[in-house]
């Protein structure tokens, strides 16, 4: 068997890494190499440029053009986890997990709940409710999106 990544995981790293996020793929890419067995090309190359910033970005980008098909709400759906996940660990507050949810917004803006997300923090900002408002409208969206997605 060869490590390698899906369409999905590629797409999912690359939107992460886009939004400053590259914890993940760097643990990933070390498991890999770390590992006893055979890695792809594309693993070894973001092995090898993982100390340039901008490099793993790139390379992602440019293997996902070859991709035909991306299953993006499965995307979707592991960037929620991801999100609920950290918001149960408390490694993000609800306004953190907002800001990053509205920069993936600008990268994949057909994600209608994303738009939903900035629009409330858009109107706390303006002032029409709290930022309280809406952190809770956030929160309940993930644990909404957790339970209704849990595998």
């Amino acid at each position: 068997m060869i490590l390698d990544l899906t369409a999905e995981e590629k797409y999912y790293y690359w939107i992460m890494i886009s939004i400053g996020l590259d914890e993940e793929l760097v643990g990933y890419i070390c498991n890999c190499v770390e590992s006893n067995e055979q890695i792809s090309d594309l693993i070894l190359e973001l092995y090898n440029e993982a100390q340039d910033k901008y490099a793993p970005k790139r390379i992602l980008y440019k293997s996902l053009i070859k991709s035909n098909v991306i299953n993006k709400e499965s995307v979707k759906v592991r960037i929620d986890k991801y999100f609920y996940i950290n918001l149960l660990n408390k490694t993000f507050t609800p306004s953190q997990i907002g800001e990053y949810i509205e920069k993936i917004y600008d990268l994949e803006p057909d994600w209608s709940d994303f738009e939903w997300i900035r629009e409330n923090y858009s109107l706390a900002r303006d002032g029409i409710f709290s930022s309280e408002d809406a952190d809770n409208r956030l929160c309940k969206y993930l644990k909404d999106s957790a339970s209704t997605n849990a595998e």
